[in-house]
Order: structure tokens, then C-alpha cells, then sequence
């Protein structure tokens, strides 16, 4: 799967517990790389404005959704981001409505 950043998604998961929920996870967003966060501004997340990006996309496209940001460093990735995409109930209705 294509991203806009740069290239190929490192993983598109569906949550086992949760129909509902996907989750998509970058090993180094591109967006992390452009910004120098300030020091005084420790609390910002470049994760949480790309999660705003996805969460604005979905909605324009029909899925309406909430999309959260999470820090999941890993040894060999320090700056993994993993976004968590909690699709609202009507939209997973209208999906399973398809399959049947």
C-alpha cells in the first residue's frame, strides 16, 4: 500500500479485538523529519498533526473515524509511530452491509 509521504507502508494491521479499529505504523514519518521540535515544546507530536491529516482524508472520503497517535519505538526503530483508527459505528454497518 502506497502512503503520501513517501513510498510503502511498514504495516496496515486490523485489530484482532476490534472490528472497528486499524492501525497503520511508520517506522520514521517523513513529516518527523522536516520539523525540529523546540526544547520548550517537548509535548509536541508530529505524530498527532499526520493522525489529524488521516482523520481529515477518511472523513472527506466517507468513513468517519477518530485517528489517534502513538509512540511505539522499537530497539532497531527508535521513531516508530503507530496511528490507531477507530471507524464510527454507522460506518462499520454500511461496510458489513456489503457482504451480505
Amino acid at each position: 500500500m502506497e502512503n503520501c509521504s513517501r513510498g510503502k507502508l511498514q504495516m496496515l494491521e486490523h485489530s484482532n479485538e476490534n472490528e472497528d479499529e486499524y492501525m497503520i505504523s511508520d517506522n520514521d514519518l517523513l513529516i518527523t523529519r522536516a520539523i525540529t521540535i523546540p526544547k520548550d515544546m517537548s509535548q509536541l507530536s508530529c505524530g498527532a498533526y499526520m493522525a489529524g491529516i488521516v482523520e481529515g482524508a477518511l472523513d472527506g472520503l466517507g468513513f468517519p473515524s477518530r485517528v489517534t497517535s502513538h509512540s511505539a519505538p522499537s530497539p532497531q526503530f527508535p521513531k516508530r509511530t503507530t496511528l490507531l483508527i477507530k471507524f464510527e459505528k454507522a460506518c462499520i454497518d454500511r461496510e458489513n452491509s456489503f457482504s451480505t
